[in-house]
């Protein structure tokens, strides 16, 4: 009975949990706004135990910063923000590249990597500037799973999840389809082994976003 009831706290975590992460992604809460667990609570119609376990993974997970008295505030964007993610960007991503097309010329298949590129592009082709942001941050993401490394892994699950926001947030300003191509071609790359080629790409790639990024970003928030 307790596993069952752990279980269903468990479910109603990740319900709580991808309910407050598209809220926010879609800038439903204000940058900087304060939320509470009873708020919460009340919007999705459950306990505060599983809203409680959902904003301390949205804590870790780079969208709130936790605060006293069961409360949390959205953590936005401003220049710091956004030239520290493309940093820590070209620091992780340029060495997931490098270790998957290392693994790739050692016989680990891309083929995982493909399929999250087809539904990339078929998502750019929907127009749907959530579902292309969700996943061009999931083709990123399997790299770093290609990349077969714990720690990496690791380290990347901030970035991943503000990487979706970030994709959203500049979705009406940037070209997809060039973007798509630009993956297609860092994908060449991993699945023919040249490491070299793989991470230079994926720098390129990374740093191009940088200048539209903070543009896009700042001037809509009047910056």
């Amino acid at each position: 009975m307790v596993d069952d009831e752990e279980a269903a706290d468990d479910s109603l975590a990740a319900t709580a949990y991808r309910h407050i992460r598209r809220a926010i992604i879609l800038d439903r809460y204000s940058d900087g706004a304060v939320i509470t667990e009873g708020r919460l609570a009340d919007e999705l119609q459950m306990s505060r135990i599983p809203v409680r376990a959902a904003i301390l993974q949205l804590g870790v997970d780079g969208f709130l910063a936790t605060a006293p008295r069961r409360s949390a505030r959205i953590v936005g964007w401003d220049r710091r923000s956004i030239d520290e993610l493309f940093d820590v960007r070209l620091s992780l991503e340029t060495l997931a590249a490098r270790l998957a097309a290392q693994a790739a010329g050692h016989g680990a298949s891309a083929e995982g990597l493909g399929r999250a590129l087809a539904s990339a592009h078929h998502a750019v082709d929907s127009g749907d500037r959530l579902a292309i942001a969700e996943a061009h941050a999931a083709f990123h993401t399997r790299i770093v799973d290609m990349a077969d490394s714990a720690l990496l892994t690791s380290l990347t699950r901030v970035v991943s999840g503000r990487l979706v926001w970030l994709f959203y947030l500049t979705g009406a300003g940037r070209d997809a389809h060039e973007q798509s191509h630009e993956h297609d071609e860092l994908l060449a790359a991993i699945a023919d082994g040249n490491a070299r080629l793989a991470e230079s790409l994926a720098f390129s790639h990374i740093e191009k976003g940088r200048a539209p990024s903070l543009r896009l970003i700042l001037a809509d928030r009047g910056e």
